[in-house]
């Protein structure tokens, strides 16, 4: 009878724990899945070199968390959308129906980051931008499966516009921006608030993204004699620009101002030298602030290069992803849980302090003030003159 008894309980106990048990293996199995996370970049086109910058970055990252995030391992899928809207749409939805991917990330121009807002939204992909600037995606664009790592153009433009009517001139400058719409915004931006403080702007002048020869554009900036020039230009465009007003012996003559783009410490200075000397940039990112040397030594390490804002923008990513994932154990199904814990507390990252706004899940930066001064060593380096602290983008409804 005792031994009935004891039976009755034991068979009673296994069949309470039968649903808790079953669910095991299939935890186990999910936990035993590779984390899939895609990096939507422009390996080619007129972004290449900061693609290929960003990749790096995120690779550097990942290789020293020996590709684990929330004790499962990580499998990066690269993907280059050429610089292209259709392009990253045909890839984006590749990677959600084929790949089955778990986080995308990455993407450097704003046109593209538009171009694709949608479908990760009605995916409910959870979505990382790191580079680009599009005002809209922290205002009517906004979504809650999207995070942006990085700033808004007016995070920029704006504070651009107070340092160089507080500290540069207050009229008699000029613009020069490319012609797409990252270029559109920072000069907006920039005009706006130089405006709203009551500084005076002269001629603006646009320029198609690509050109090759910025010789008759600097004829005009030379004919004006602004007393600074704010400008928006990247990549490829910035470099012949700058070498060009060398030539033309208007480097000394002319303070060149602009979002960091313009000198940027791996994609433009190394290529332009003296060219960049004495420009002053706001920028998130600078490899003189404090909380990025840990990153820059390493970079440097790996790429004998010192990063700029694409290659710290793949890490901070990195950075960024990895806190997230580590809070839900791996399991990115608890969507909640992983969005709360990015909301709830600012990440200590390569950039600096980083908290997002609820708002919009947009980054809420240190912004720089950087000038390109001669390090010990002779180089031209951002040197960190100022900081505005925990900038954060007006928001919807702005």
């Amino acid at each position: 009878m005792s031994q009935m008894s004891i039976t009755r309980r034991q068979l009673l106990a296994a069949a309470s724990l039968a649903p808790w048990l079953s669910m095991v293996p299939q935890l186990s199995h999910a936990q035993e899945k590779p984390l899939k996370i895609a990096l939507l970049t422009s390996l080619s086109g007129p972004f290449a070199s900061l693609g290929a910058s960003m990749r790096a970055g995120l690779e550097l990252y990942l290789e020293q968390s020996n590709y684990q995030m929330g004790g499962r391992k990580v499998e990066l899928i690269i993907e280059d959308d050429h610089g292209k809207p259709d392009e990253a749409i045909r890839k984006v939805r590749k990677l959600i129906a084929r790949d089955q991917v778990d986080i995308l990330g990455g993407v450097i121009a704003a046109n593209i980051a538009l171009a694709i807002r949608d479908i990760v939204h009605d995916a409910r992909l959870p979505t990382f931008i790191a580079n680009a600037a599009a005002n809209a995606l922290a205002r009517d664009a906004a979504s809650p499966y999207v995070f942006r790592t990085t700033k808004t153009s007016w995070m920029l433009g704006h504070t651009g516009a107070l340092w160089t009517y507080n500290q540069v001139e207050k009229s008699g400058g000029m613009t020069l921006g490319s012609d797409y719409t990252a270029g559109r915004e920072y000069i907006e931006d920039f005009a706006n608030t130089y405006q709203e403080q009551g500084g005076q702007l002269g001629k603006r002048i646009w320029t198609p993204l690509g050109t090759s020869d910025f010789a008759p554009l600097i004829m005009n900036i030379a004919a004006e004699q602004p007393r600074f020039l704010y400008t928006f230009l990247a990549g490829a465009d910035a470099v012949r620009f700058l070498q060009q007003m060398q030539d033309y012996k208007l480097h000394d003559n002319i303070q060149v101002i602009g979002p960091g783009a313009i000198f940027d410490q791996e994609d433009v200075i190394p290529a332009v030298g003296n060219a960049a000397m004495g420009g002053v940039n706001t920028f998130h990112q600078s490899p003189g602030a404090p909380a990025a040397q840990e990153f820059v030594q390493a970079y440097q390490k790996t790429r004998q290069r010192l990063p700029g804002e694409a290659s710290t923008s793949g890490y901070v990513m990195g950075q960024v992803i990895h806190a997230g994932v580590d809070a839900v154990q791996g399991d990115i199904s608890q969507l909640d849980a992983f969005k709360e814990h990015l909301l709830a507390k600012p990440i200590q990252t390569a950039f600096g302090p980083l908290a997002f706004d609820p708002r919009n899940n947009q980054a809420i930066l240190d912004i720089y003030v950087n000038e390109v001064q001669q390090d010990p060593q002779g180089t031209a380096f951002n040197t960190v003159i100022h900081t505005y602290q925990g900038i954060q983008d007006p928001g919807p409804q702005s």
